[in-house]
């Protein structure tokens, strides 16, 4: 009997673990800068990002719309940026959130598992986990 309720405990562990733990009102941490802190592989091995000096922006509005880009800190707190951006759009799937990317030649999806205030975690198609971290800006100037 034991061994029954330690194996439904072990699965339901797993299946909370396979699950998207994003919610609708999640979703408002999504604007602003993030830094990328790693990278999982499939396989299971990691890729850290120790210094960055590209971050990631994003702006949403109210209707899940809105664009994609990357942005240079600078050392007085602004931000270098450039024309380029991409539209994207937060939709859900099977009760999981996606953001999709639509670029010039494809649209890509990637599925968040993870969003707050400080963190913002996602797996693309090739089952590659991104783990962001909140940027803020650099201001090395009094």
């Amino acid at each position: 009997m034991k061994n029954q309720h330690f194996i439904l405990a072990l699965l339901a562990f797993v299946f909370m673990g396979c699950t998207s733990s994003v919610n609708e009102t999640d979703l408002q941490h999504l604007n602003g800068y993030w830094e990328i802190e790693k990278v999982v592989m499939k396989d299971g091995k990691e890729v850290d990002f120790k210094i960055n000096t590209i971050y990631d922006y994003f702006e949403m509005d109210q209707n899940r719309k809105g664009f994609y880009k990357k942005v240079t800190p600078q050392a007085d707190g602004t931000f270098l940026t450039d024309d380029f951006r991409e539209e994207v759009e937060v939709i859900v799937k099977d009760k999981d959130f996606y953001i999709q990317f639509f670029t010039q030649f494809d649209t890509v999806e990637v599925r968040l598992e993870k969003l707050t205030d400080k963190q913002l975690i996602y797996e693309n198609q090739d089952e590659k986990t991104y783990i962001y971290k909140r940027a803020e800006p650099i201001n090395l100037i009094p």
